[in-house]
């Protein structure tokens, strides 16, 4: 939500903006892909958190300070550069704290820990966002929004102190070594090759990965709100507030029902998250053909259910292929996954980024509200772990 809409209130092309969230996905998958044989549980995986935040810190910093001094083009090739980093720092953090949680937590513990994460987080980010609101003062949209840049620098340097006081008390079966195994030293090119081997071979698997690109018509439809958003409301005073807080309640309440019911079944999660993602889509469209959109306390409830759909179907389908993958198959299922994510999601967001730039954002929401249908259905016909598996 926020960099998107801050990348609009420098009045720069909104295709662009439509890029910058399938550019953080992109760049993680890659990152994840080259260096996941080399992330250990121990230090190495903790400074792999702790590292990225800080440099994160400073991406926002320079945001902060130069992007409304740059001309247009300029300022969006600064964007585009932003997003690429913070994918590769995001991909970093997540194979770090994915090693953690897997060697220090068991499978239910897991899932209880990582949406009450989440949960938290975002109240915390409520309050933050309300309390320094009356900083909010600019004459210049952007001047006025950037507040939550610096907001994100603060939280990140906290973050950093807090991860150095993290201490590991578990470690994997094998000792740590600067040697990766046997699966995690394969190039990323065979990893794929065998994912794709296995693909043929499992049909859970086949599935899960035509539903993932789906799961992207839910992922990465923030931006398309948000430019729907901006046409009415770049102006209005202390929209991203609203915005902001609507995204984490929506977050933080949906993470607490996806945690009870993923116990239950992941696959039901993912479905439900879906279609309340559809359901967004389609209040999006009748506020703004009925002309309830200029009103931003109306408007925040379609962010508020995108983001509860949004954190279900992300979480839901990391846990179903841990849940559901082999500890010897799952390195290579996980790089087949990537390249069919981060392709479809170029793919996807400049489809639809198109459509919206040409002829309207509306329809670019209708689009989405069918896709995130579909993917509800197709979540549905997966298998979970309890359930018979065929090959």
């Amino acid at each position: 939500m926020v960099l998107p809409f801050l990348y609009l209130a420098l009045g720069a092309p909104q295709y662009i903006a439509t890029l910058l969230l399938p550019c953080v996905k992109a760049a993680r998958l890659i990152v994840e892909a080259l260096i996941s044989p080399y992330v250990k549980v121990g230090a190495r995986a903790k400074y792999a958190m702790l590292l990225p935040n800080l440099i994160i810190a400073g991406v926002l910093a320079v945001v902060a300070l130069s992007a409304e001094s740059l001309p247009i083009w300029l300022a969006a090739a600064l964007f585009i550069a932003v997003s690429i980093i913070l994918g590769l720092c995001n991909g970093i953090w997540a194979l770090g704290s994915n090693q953690i949680y897997g060697s220090e937590l068991g499978e239910k513990d897991r899932g209880e820990i990582v949406f009450t994460q989440l949960a938290g987080s975002c109240v915390l980010a409520i309050v933050a966002v309300w309390i320094t609101r009356d900083f909010m003062a600019g004459d210049t949209p952007y001047e006025r929004h950037r507040v939550l840049l610096w907001m994100g620098v603060v939280a990140l340097l906290i973050a950093c102190v807090c991860l150095y006081q993290v201490v590991v008390t578990k470690s994997p079966q094998a000792e740590e070594t600067d040697e990766p195994s046997s699966a995690e030293s394969a190039s990323f090119v065979g990893q794929v090759v065998r994912g794709w081997a296995l693909a043929v071979q499992i049909a859970w698997f086949r599935r899960f990965l035509v539903s993932r690109i789906f799961f992207l018509s839910v992922e990465l439809a923030m931006p398309f709100y948000t430019i729907h958003a901006a046409t009415y409301h770049m102006s209005t005073p202390h929209i991203l507030s609203i915005f902001v807080t609507a995204t984490s309640a929506g977050t933080a309440i949906g993470a607490m029902v996806w945690r009870k019911l993923v116990s239950h079944s992941i696959r039901y999660t993912i479905a439900g998250a879906s279609i309340i993602a559809s359901f967004s889509a389609l209040i999006a469209i009748a506020f703004d053909l009925f002309g309830l959109a200029s009103n931003p306390w109306v408007y925040t409830t379609t962010i508020f259910f995108l983001s509860f759909g949004i954190g279900g179907v992300q979480n839901g389908r990391y846990l179903y292929l841990l849940s559901m993958s082999s500890e010897k198959d799952r390195p290579y299922m996980v790089a087949l996954g990537d390249v069919v994510a981060g392709v479809g999601g170029i793919i996807f967001a400049a489809v639809l980024g198109l459509l919206a730039q040409l002829q309207s954002v509306l329809l670019s929401l209708l689009v989405l509200a069918a896709l995130n249908a579909v993917a509800a259905y197709l979540a549905l016909s997966m298998e979970e772990k309890t359930e018979p598996k065929s090959n």
